[in-house]
Parts: structure tokens; sequence; C-alpha cells
């Protein structure tokens, strides 16, 4: 698409925007004189600008106007061609009145610092010592005007057109919004697109055709990756209200130093968020390309150890591990087959809401809801879901039937009273779907049973007892070592033997009516 449609066609969603959200409508506005002002100048242009300027100084005056400028805070360390590369592609592709440009180096050795110390454009601060990932991005906060939102973007990122757009807009859907976050090649937390390309120049093209207007771009979620995390200002402030010992950090610790060098910082800050009251969400029209781990890759040993001692500092923070629970569990929803307009699904025990969460933005015809009798984890979901606190068993009640009603990973042996109560929840015709730990898989019990799960007679007998019969069944192999391969061997008497799933499978994942 060329830039005299592009800006035509973000001053159309201007108008289209007008009525329904006018801080979306001032940021197509600006959008779009973007894309003018690198037209050749036909005499329409000037006009054209001053047009959209003229609409957004009107919706600078409506109630509930209350966009910010974007500070993006980026911490450089080494990898210098990396650093100049992604200032570059920001450079191109946004509007320089949208955004600041903060850059904060780690000590580099590469000698970036001279090229930061020349751009006119950058507020510079050089560290003589490396105090971590999490650090060097409270001081990019804390040189960012104190009125900006804060995109938290890695060095080795390149951003193409309309990336950042797109999480703005999706910031300023709605009040309660406190941060949004890109998909991208090379992320975790599900935020990866699945498309696969080898050149960075396919890439490109890719985020061409995916940054463009979407009906449903957006996904809930209980974290999100700091790669490239748009954080709303109104959000951190919250946080600092809620937590007023930051106010004696210098800079304020807005990322727990606790998690230096870094990693698990950004689930960290996302569920702050979370208890401050602000909702996260996946921009799923907003693509960043992401080299990945530059910092780290040298030293993969030292990485692994650093993942796993940052997930316990995570765990000793809030008491439990919640890493698990924002899994998504995407062979369940494959099971939903929706055949009506609308359809409605409970997920008993539902963590953190992500199932729910990815069944609502895959059939925006759901009707979702979530029980979880964890009161954090209750409380955390309520803000990506709509969940209710409390046990399925006891006060629980249902005014209306579900279509669908998702167990996963919850179901024992002595499930029987779950089960059955499920049952007498589900419409006519609705199925229950589960997930089950499998207690004879190789790799988690070394030959002997699981300490949690059942074995799939056990699974039989329990379907069996409440009347319900498996209608669909699969299941997910665990990733075996060669002498774990030769263990199933030995207990089934070759590799083709139809027993081996009883041996080989990690989960068992089936439907049931």
């Amino acid at each position: 698409m060329d830039v005299e449609r592009q800006s035509r066609l973000y001053r159309a969603l201007a108008e289209k925007y007008k009525l329904e959200n006018v801080n979306q409508s001032w940021l197509c506005y600006e959008n779009a004189m973007f894309y003018c002002q690198k037209e050749p100048d036909d005499g329409q242009k000037e006009r054209f600008c001053q047009e959209c300027r003229a609409e957004m100084e009107f919706l600078e005056m409506q109630p509930g106007f209350s966009v910010a400028r974007t500070a993006i805070v980026i911490l450089s360390y080494n990898h210098g061609d990396l650093t100049r590369a992604c200032i570059e592609s920001i450079r191109q592709n946004n509007s320089p009145e949208s955004y600041d440009l903060v850059v904060v180096d780690n000590s580099s050795s590469d000698g970036i610092q001279q090229w930061l110390r020349e751009q006119k454009d950058v507020c510079f601060l050089e560290n003589q010592v490396n105090h971590g990932f999490p650090y060097g991005c409270n001081q990019g906060i804390a040189l960012a005007d104190d009125a900006s939102d804060i995109l938290l973007l890695n060095n080795d990122t390149l951003v193409p057109e309309n990336a950042i757009f797109w999480l703005r807009m999706g910031l300023y859907q709605e009040e309660l919004i406190g941060a949004t976050g890109s998909v991208s090649n090379n992320v975790v937390n599900y935020q990866q697109v699945s498309e696969q390309y080898d050149t960075v120049e396919e890439w490109m093209t890719f985020a061409h055709e995916n940054n463009v207007p979407m009906e449903y771009p957006f996904e809930n979620k209980s974290w999100l990756v700091g790669f490239a995390m748009l954080i709303k200002r109104t959000a951190l402030k919250a946080v600092l209200e809620r937590e007023p010992e930051l106010l004696q950090t210098e800079p304020y610790e807005y990322l727990d130093t606790r998690f230096s060098p870094g990693n698990f910082e950004d689930n960290d800050l996302s569920i702050r968020l979370l208890l401050a009251g602000y909702r996260l969400r996946l921009i799923k029209n907003s693509f960043i390309y992401h080299y990945g781990s530059k910092a780290f890759q040298k030293f993969s040993e030292q990485y692994l150890k650093l993942l796993e001692e940052n997930r316990r500092k995570l765990e000793e923070k809030y008491g439990m591990d919640l890493i698990p629970a924002s899994e998504v569990e995407s062979a369940l929803i494959n099971m939903i087959k929706p055949v009506s307009s609308s359809f409605r699904v409970l997920e008993i025990g539902c963590k953190l809401g992500a199932t729910l969460a990815r069944i609502e933005s895959r059939y925006h015809n759901a009707q979702v809801l979530g029980i979880e009798k964890n009161e954090l984890l209750a409380r955390l979901a309520r803000q990506v879901v709509p969940v209710v606190w409390g046990d399925f068993l006891g006060d629980f009640l249902v005014e209306e039937g579900f279509d669908y009603i998702v167990l996963d990973g919850s179901l024992s042996s002595e499930s029987s009273a779950v089960l059955r109560k499920a049952a007498s929840c589900l419409k006519p015709g609705g199925s229950i779907l589960a997930t089950v730990y499998n207690a004879q898989c190789i790799r988690e019990s070394g030959g002997g049973r699981r300490k949690s799960g059942m074995t799939l007679d056990e699974l039989t007998r329990l379907c069996n007892d409440c009347n319900l019969q498996i209608q669909a069944f699969q299941y997910r192999s665990a990733s075996l070592t060669k002498k774990e391969r030769s263990k199933v061997v030995e207990l089934c008497g070759s590799w083709d033997s139809p027993l081996r799933p009883l041996y080989e499978a990690e989960k068992f994942v089936f439907s049931m009516k």
C-alpha cells in the first residue's frame, strides 16, 4: 500500500473512531499526517495535514482525551550494530512528534557510546558499571518525561511500520488497559506468530501485511514479554501508589532489581499492574522483529541457571509458582467446535485465565467464565477474563448451562463429584474438555508411578463411574531421553507397540459427554 493510500486509510479510521473513542481517533489522525508528509507535494498535502491538525486540536478538548507521548526506553549493551538498526527503524516508521528516544548504555565495550552521544534526538545515559537490565530500564524511565507512556524495547529489535501505532491504539482502547505487547518471530508467552521466514527482508514484508487494521486484534494476557511492552503512565503511577516504598528507591523500582541481570522482571511488573487494577493486552497487528537473547547467547549454561534462579525468586515473592498458571492448553481449544452464533465456556480451576483468554480471542462469539479457588490466582485472573473466586463443589451456582466445561490438569481418581457436577452444568449436547497428567509417564516417574495424575485405566474407570463417554482422545508425548525410550521398549516389547502411549504420554487430552 503506497503512502497516499495509507494516509487516506488512517484518516478514514479517524473519522470512524471519532464518535467511539476520541483517543483512538486522535492517534489515527496523527498516523494519517505521518504518511501524508511522506507524499510528494501535489498541492493538496498541506491542506490535508492542516485538516488533520484541526481535528486533533478539536479532539484534545473533548472529555476523556488522554493520549500521551511515547518515551521509547532502550537498554544498550554491546551489539552496537543492532542498536543502530533498531533506532533507525524507529525513525523511519514513526512520526517524530509521537515519541522520544531514551537510551541507557550498560557499559558496552564495542564503542557504541560514541555513536549514541552524537544522536541529537536521543536522551542518552552512559553507565560506567552494568547494574543489569531492570536497573537500567528504571534509569531510562526516570529520564523520560513524567507524562509520557513508556515503551520498553529491546535493542535487538527492528520496528516495522505501524507496530508502535497499533500498540498505542490497543493501549487507548479502554481506560484500564495498563500495557500492550507485540507479537514477534522470536518470543515466548504465546506471543510468537506461526509464520516462518529465513530473512529479515521476508519478515519485514510479513510485517507490512500484518500491521494493518484487524477486526479482532486483541488478546487479554496475564503477563507480557518485556522485549516490546508499552505501559500507560497512569498505570505506572498506580503501581507507585500501591507500593509507596518504591518512592524510597532511586530510581523508582518499576522493574524489580532482585531479578538482575534480567529475566522474569517483566512477569513481575505484569503481575503488579494486574494487582493495581489494570489489564494487559497482546496486540496481534503489532509485529516487531526480534533477534533474541543476544546479551546471553554466549553463556547458555549461565543463562539457563539465571532463568532457574529468577523463576525461584518470582515464586518466593508471590508464594507460588505462577508460570505454569499462565500456560495455554491449545489442544483443548482445538477440540471446540462451535455450532451456534454464541456459546458458553466454563473452566474449573482456570488459574490465570490464559486458556479462556485464548478461547475468547479465537472465538469472538464465546462467553467465557472461570472459577478458581486460589485467592491470588482468582484476583489476578479477574483482570484477564470473568472469574469467580470459590470452590466449584462449594457454593458455585449455575444460572445457565454451558456448551463446554474445561478441566485442565485438575482431575484425579478422586474427582467423581467434580465430574458429576460438571456434567449437570452442561447444556444438552455439551462436552467436558479435560487434560490429565499420565501417572505412568516414563519421563516423570522413572518407570514407577507419577506422584500426580492418573493412569489410562483409572481415567476410563472414572468416566464410566460418572456415566460419561470419551468422545475424542489424544495425548502429548513427553520428550524422552535415549535411556527412557529404551525403558519404554522394555515395558512394551517394541517401540511400535500399541501400548507405547501408556508410558510415552506426558498428558492425556480428551473430550467426554
